[in-house]
């Protein structure tokens, strides 16, 4: 064992610092006034005073190396350092557990690199790499010209345990050219928040299969390193055995998980929905490694061959204790047979194009409901937090193309919406709508109600956000599409941007431009869409915080290179960008290929009712790389309860979260495990604290 000093020479035994192995093949340098480490475990034993991390270790590729010691002469001639991701300022939960630092160069200019996190006086940890082997762009398999260097548990556990909740962590990476020379890169900062992030997130895997462009649905609970991503519709039982289509894709869930509407395609991706049924499924088997279940579709016809129950498609949002859920019309059609939906039985009663069908806690078509003029058609609905109230999108127009089953006006494909909402005052009944955000020309659509209500809350107060997408009016194609040109659609746009504004009506919307990774007077495309909350209210500096997810074709560093010359968003055949085109079609191989992103909105009441309470974003470390990801929506369990039997209107008793509401306050206490204790002031509190 060694111990490094000050000068790079490893003295054997040294003392007062003793060295470990570090489990990877390299070191852990101990130095005076650190912690013990553990080295059965690597564990940081237990110090007096304020948590620490001060040392120095190595990576696996980097077994006994040292470093020049600080004040050391520049590389002459060296090309220089800079760090691609994460993003300067970045905000982390810290139970995230994995980050990846990508710098460039890669190749012989550098023997090694140190990677540094300084935050005085607590923090001055350094890993050691030889970046023996450069990363890959997963977009075309080719060497990036750049290094990475995974964090290893006992530097990230470190980091956190020193900096939570604390001021910024200033990262270097610096090289040594000979050993004796060092040269430093730009300057990031990262940060920790206060509190982990222990929900779980269900998103679209896209993949391709025999049939073309497939896909499952995928859950993964956040930060929990021991649990593999899992797919939770492959093995769906339904009444006539499992599912049995080669994509799952659309699917909404319920805030407590226990229920799921998914919709399946029977051959492939294209988002026409001329193939496709929905499916209500029972979750909960999944808390004891079952899988979900479908539940019975009362009243519905035979399901017209299509996979599993075979409900008309739509988009969809559950009552948040599953209570019912409610569809749009997407096709339109009216009743069983309808025209223009030949391969489905259709609604067993009449549904109003500008309405929505409502369905029972057992998936069973319980009847519908009419919003706005006879004209319009509904649709992108968002129940509430609190049940109280949805809000959805009403666009100025659909698109209408030629598919390869006849003309289609489906709801997916929307321009100019403009957002409203609706009571819900309980028992299947809905109030009159009104206006939040009426559009002047631009698409705004995807909306979601932020987390920051519950029943406990005195009043039933409701949502203070709510989240959208928006892509701003270009004319140049008119309102739909020309031949093949969509500018203003709503369907994975290149151009879609994150907004959010207070929920009442003339808020002045705003630009999450730092979330969006550009500014708004100079947008680059990255398809920022789909964006949904994760459903937690936390602390941050004293400071609400709410977490978003969203897909994204941003580079995530030199790992996935989504900009290169030639690469385009691509979209499915039988699309208004891609009329009558051939099913099960493989993607192409320039093709942008999106994936799951999440920033922080942190906000406090004394701030400007304009300014941008977003940071910026970093790619969620456990998704599939190789697939394209959408549309992750969470739950706030890893294990679901089932929901209650019968809905009548706002929810019960509801357990409450981190800082929540317990005691006299909230008889329901705080939510089973999420680690937390009701403490002398009835607040829901970490068992840390």
């Amino acid at each position: 064992m060694y111990t490094v000093l000050p000068d790079g020479n490893r003295v054997p035994n040294a003392e007062p610092g003793n060295s470990t192995p570090d489990g990877a093949g390299g070191l852990i340098i101990v130095t005076p006034g650190m912690a013990n480490v553990d080295s059965g475990t690597n564990a940081m034993a237990p110090s007096s005073g304020p948590a620490k991390a001060m040392g120095t270790t190595t990576a696996q590729d980097c077994s006994g190396c040292v470093f020049p010691a600080p004040g050391a002469p520049s590389c002459n001639g060296a090309p220089p350092i800079n760090i691609v991701y994460p993003a300067d300022s970045v905000l982390l939960p810290p139970n995230m557990n994995v980050l990846s630092i990508q710098w460039t160069p890669f190749g012989s200019a550098y023997q090694r690199f140190s990677v540094d996190f300084s935050a005085p006086p607590n923090t001055d940890w350094h890993v050691l790499t030889s970046c023996a082997n450069q990363t890959t762009d997963m977009q075309a398999g080719n060497p990036s010209g750049g290094c990475e260097l995974a964090l290893d548990a006992l530097t990230w556990s470190k980091l956190v345990a020193a900096n939570r909740d604390g001021p910024p962590v200033a990262v270097t990476v610096r090289g040594t050219a000979d050993g004796q020379c060092a040269s430093s890169s730009n300057k990031i900062n990262i940060n920790f928040a206060k509190e982990d992030l222990i929900g779980t997130y269900y998103y679209w895997k896209s993949t391709i299969t025999s049939l073309g462009v497939g896909g499952q649905i995928w859950m993964k609970t956040f930060g929990d390193l021991n649990m593999s991503e899992q797919d939770v519709t492959t093995n769906v039982q339904g009444a006539n055995g499992s599912l049995g289509a080669s994509c799952n894709g659309c699917h909404a869930l319920s805030r407590d998980g226990s229920r799921m509407v998914i919709y399946s395609d029977d051959s492939d991706s294209d988002d026409e929905y001329g193939d496709m049924g929905g499916s209500f499924l029972d979750m909960t088997p999944l808390a004891n490694g079952g899988d979900p279940m479908e539940l019975g579709d009362a009243g519905l016809p035979s399901g017209g061959g299509l996979p599993l129950g075979g409900q008309p498609p739509g988009f969809t949002t559950l009552h948040p204790n599953a209570t019912s859920y409610i569809t749009s019309n997407g096709v339109p059609q009216t009743a069983s047979g309808a025209p223009g939906y030949p391969t489905n039985s259709g609604y067993p009663a009449t549904v109003p194009a500008n309405g929505f069908s409502i369905w029972d806690s057992q998936g069973g078509f319980s009847g519908s409901f009419a919003v706005g003029n006879s004209s319009d058609r509904p649709t992108m609905p968002d129940w509430s937090i609190d049940g109280t109230s949805v809000v959805y999108v009403v666009p100025s127009s659909v698109a209408s193309w030629t598919a390869l089953i006849g003309t289609r006006t489906d709801d997916d494909h929307v321009f100019g919406g403009g957002l409203y909402t609706v009571p819900y005052n309980g028992n299947g009944m809905f109030g009159m709508p009104t206006p939040l955000l009426k559009s002047g020309g631009e698409n705004n659509y995807y909306p979601s109600y932020s987390p920051d209500s519950t029943a406990s809350e005195a009043g039933l107060k409701p949502p203070s956000f709510i989240l959208f997408n928006r892509v701003a009016n270009n004319s140049s194609a008119g309102a739909n599409c020309n031949n093949g040109f969509c500018p203003n659609d709503s369907f994975s746009n290149p151009d879609a941007r994150l907004m959010l504004m207070a929920n009442s009506a003339n808020s002045t919307p705003i630009d999450l431009e730092k979330a969006n990774g550009s500014p708004a007077a100079s947008p680059f495309s990255l398809s920022n869409s789909y964006p949904r909350w994760a459903p937690f209210v936390q602390v941050y500096h004293g400071n609400k915080i709410l977490w978003l997810t969203f897909s994204s074709t941003r580079d995530y560093g030199l790992s996935i290179l989504n900009h290169k010359t030639g690469m385009y968003q691509c979209y499915p055949d039988d699309a208004p960008q891609r009329p009558g085109g051939t099913h099960a079609t493989a993607f192409d191989p320039t093709c942008q290929q999106p994936q799951i992103w999440m920033a922080p909105i942190v906000f406090s009441e004394s701030q400007s009712a304009t300014a941008d309470p977003s940071g910026v974003a970093f790619w969620v470390p456990y998704q599939d790389m190789a697939t394209h990801n959408h549309t992750a929506q969470w739950t706030w369990t890893p294990n679901p309860p089932p929901p209650p039997a019968q809905d009548g209107g706002p929810p019960p008793c509801t357990c409450s979260h981190v800082y929540g509401a317990c005691g006299a306050a909230n008889p329901c206490g705080c939510c089973n495990g999420e680690q937390l204790k009701c403490s002398g002031s009835s607040q829901c509190i970490s068992v840390a604290n």
